[in-house]
């Protein structure tokens, strides 16, 4: 895979549409699109602990914060400014926790994702994450181990070796 920039790069060129729209239109997305990335947990029961909860995901490196909230075993929308906890990292750093390439204790430990807010529904969410199976995501089989090359090499002081010319 060459890749025509460096990861973080590409990253935000990504993200562009998503600043320039409406706040409430992209918690809608990331709502349904997490909504579908944790549908096997989600209908077991291991995030009810965030019910009526909101959380807001902040992708520092990129400018775009999210806002959500669970209602009957479902991710919706939240509305900005009502989040319970707060949780902000950049992207490579969410993805790495999603693929289960870093640990959660360790991003946390290292400030790499931050969580400020609702201390207990923080470290329910922590637990979950650290408990979390990749292999049980949609996207795990296909997607994340695609990832890997791109999540080695996140560190913005080193650019991805197949980006080098």
């Amino acid at each position: 895979m060459r890749l025509p920039l460096p990861p973080a790069k590409w990253a935000n060129r990504l993200a562009l549409p998503l600043r320039l729209a409406p706040a409430q239109l992209n918690n809608t997305l990331v709502a349904g699109l997490l909504g579908r990335v944790f549908a096997a947990p989600l209908e077991d029961g291991e995030l009810d602990f965030l019910d009526q909860h909101a959380v807001s995901i902040h992708l520092r490196d990129l400018g775009l914060t999210f806002d959500l909230r669970m209602q009957g075993r479902r991710l919706i929308a939240g509305a900005p400014g009502r989040s319970a906890l707060w949780i902000q990292g950049e992207v490579f750093d969410f993805l790495s926790l999603l693929s289960g390439r870093e640990d959660p204790d360790t991003l946390f430990f290292q400030r790499r994702l931050r969580m400020q807010g609702d201390t207990a529904l923080g470290v329910h969410l922590k637990n979950f994450f650290a408990a979390l199976e990749p292999e049980r995501l949609p996207a795990g089989q296909w997607i994340l181990p695609r990832l890997a090359p791109i999540l080695a090499h996140a560190d913005h002081r080193t650019p991805h070796p197949e980006t080098r010319r």
